[in-house]
């Protein structure tokens, strides 16, 4: 999980690794489409496109590492 300071850098185009399903789901590289404030129940998150085309939302603790800004 990347640190709360770390979510002030992450900006549209980033590339990410996020575990899905709530965190509980696998490792996936991931493109930042959109750095919300407030994604979903007053928690920060990001909006992200994976490899394979699919568009999903996180919340920030979901997102294990940033691989590019």
């Amino acid at each position: 999980m990347i640190k709360d300071t770390d979510f002030e850098l992450l900006k549209e185009g980033s590339i990410v690794e996020v575990r899905g399903n709530f965190g509980s789901g696998p490792l996936e590289l991931a493109t930042v489409t959109c750095v919300e404030n407030d994604i979903k129940n007053g928690l920060p998150g990001i909006d992200y496109t994976t490899q394979s085309g699919d568009d999903h939302w996180a919340y920030m603790h979901q997102v294990h590492r940033i691989v590019t800004l």
